[in-house]
């Protein structure tokens, strides 16, 4: 019923990519493959790629484009086709969304990459009170600005790549969540 069954969620830091991956689950039923839960995992371990994924992330950095692309190969080569899945903080660098789109050429999976627009005031402000509500240690006002350079150093090229393919869909992301979701679901004609 749906053209595409795989699909990316883009965005800063803050801007909701969890929440809309979540959401888009409950609707089409698919499986979020979450980067950013996978690193929290290994980050955990008392091991050296545990140690070093730790420190990545208690600086605000990204990870290196070949860890992330090999979690991300990981999952898609153990898909079935008929199998979809929402893939949430993939991508974050230009090599990494390069080897996104040639592996779902290859596959033959129609994706969609939903990328949601939201203003650094908002990150900012969204992000403060994630930290009081979860207590993200990855969430302090230093971090966070490191985070936003990143990104825009990184992850904006990644984005512009993708607005290149025809797999491409920018979403307004200072609204309510519901909004949102709202607006991806039809524009996906999901409701």
């Amino acid at each position: 019923y749906m053209k595409y069954n795989t699909f990316i969620m883009l965005g800063k830091p803050g801007s909701g990519k969890g929440e809309q991956s979540k959401l888009l689950s409950k609707v089409t039923g698919l499986d979020v493959a979450s980067l950013g839960g996978r690193f929290r995992e290994i980050a955990a371990h008392n091991t050296t790629i545990g140690h070093k994924v730790k420190e990545v992330i208690d600086n605000g950095l990204l990870m290196p484009y070949w860890f992330a692309s090999y979690l991300f190969l990981d999952t898609v080569i153990n898909l079935e086709n008929k199998e979809g899945v929402i893939f949430d903080g993939t991508a974050r660098k230009k090599p990494e969304a390069e080897l996104f789109h040639d592996a779902m050429t290859w596959f033959e999976r129609p994706y969609m990459a939903i990328y949601i627009n939201v203003s650094d005031e908002v990150v900012i402000e969204r992000i403060m009170k994630r930290k009081e509500t979860e207590g993200r240690c990855d969430d302090d006002t230093e971090a966070v600005r490191v985070r936003l350079k990143e990104y825009y150093d990184e992850a904006e090229p990644a984005i512009e790549y993708f607005r290149s393919t025809e797999n491409f869909m920018e979403v307004q992301g200072d609204r309510t969540i519901e909004e949102i979701a709202k607006d991806i679901q039809h524009r996906l004609g999901l409701q």
